[in-house]
């Protein structure tokens, strides 16, 4: 149980923002929204965002999530950098203490939240952070001011992913998947195999590729069919393509739960950066962790040198 008592919170940015109409903004409004999640959680409601300033489809995509998971700030003064990002700004570090609403939806009890803004101040969405492993993995190999500013892009898309199953929005995640996206599942039957002085079992994986709105009718099902789902990420690998810069190869480890499944797997998601449009996912992979008893080797898992990605112009 979270503490039943109400606190107001107040979050002062010491760095990272030379704007102070958009800095005092976002002060304003990153205290405001802190304070009612306080307010509704202590009270054992829904959220009241009306006063809240902050984007409409970051109001309904906080008031899915709240439906599975509550949290609370115990901080009453919170001091934080303001980091910039190719849509506006971020802040992270916002430590909340987490209680499951879905009877099966286990959790860390302690979660941070990412605050991310508009170039004006606005709160445009919040999510739960990646893992400091995670956030490292992604940013350390940064090799210029584009890939940087990519590699947050992508750190972003793993933080909202998690949100997108939690909230069940099926929009957000038709958006970032180009029309003509190969989806590839691996799933592993087992078949037995006689030999002449034993019988075993002989394990492979089977691989169904679907076009994107079979992928996306399936997902459709699958959110119907489950009270909810929990995406987490335990490990994640970034990689630049050396014949193209603009297509990067984001390897998770990915584990699913939800009220009627469970699973651990690789996830591949091939992006395509492009200029002055939002990126773009054209191949999205799944491969089981497991062939029977044995662990899949680096080797085995797909990467994006498996496909056929055009060359740089």
């Amino acid at each position: 149980m979270l503490p039943t008592t109400a606190q107001d919170v107040k979050l002062t940015i010491v760095d990272g923002i030379q704007d102070q109409t958009a800095k005092a903004r976002m002060e304003t409004g990153i205290s405001g929204l802190l304070s009612e999640i306080n307010r509704a959680c202590a009270q054992e409601r829904d959220l009241h965002l009306e006063n809240v300033d902050m984007v409409l489809s970051g109001k309904h995509s906080l008031q899915a999530l709240w439906k599975n998971l509550h949290f609370l700030c115990e901080e009453t003064e919170i001091v934080e950098r303001c980091l910039t990002s190719a849509e506006g700004y971020v802040v992270r570090n916002i430590y909340t203490k987490v209680n499951p609403m879905q009877e099966g939806y286990s959790d860390e009890p302690e979660r941070a939240l990412t605050i991310r803004l508009t170039r004006s101040g606005q709160i445009a969405s919040v999510a739960m952070a990646a893992s400091d492993a995670v956030y490292g993995r992604i940013m350390d190999q940064g090799l210029s001011v584009t890939d940087l500013e990519r590699r947050t892009t992508i750190l972003s898309f793993v933080e909202n992913y998690r949100s997108f199953y939690d909230e069940k929005d099926l929009n957000a995640i038709n958006r970032i998947f180009s029309d003509d996206a190969i989806i590839i599942t691996g799933t592993v039957p087992m078949t037995r195999q006689h030999t002449s002085d034993m019988q075993s079992w002989r394990s492979q994986i089977v691989y169904k590729v679907q076009s994107k709105p079979q992928y996306m009718k399936g997902l459709a099902a699958n959110f119907k069919s489950n009270k909810y789902i929990k995406v987490t990420f335990s490990d994640v690998e970034v990689v630049r393509h050396p014949a193209n810069p603009n297509y990067y190869g984001v390897t998770l480890h990915q584990h699913w739960k939800s009220s009627n499944y469970e699973d651990d797997g690789y996830l591949l998601l091939v992006w395509e950066f492009r200029d002055g449009e939002d990126p773009i996912i054209h191949y999205r992979t799944w491969q089981p962790t497991r062939v029977g008893s044995r662990s899949l080797s680096k080797d085995e898992i797909i990467n994006i040198m498996d496909f056929n990605i055009p060359t740089a112009n």
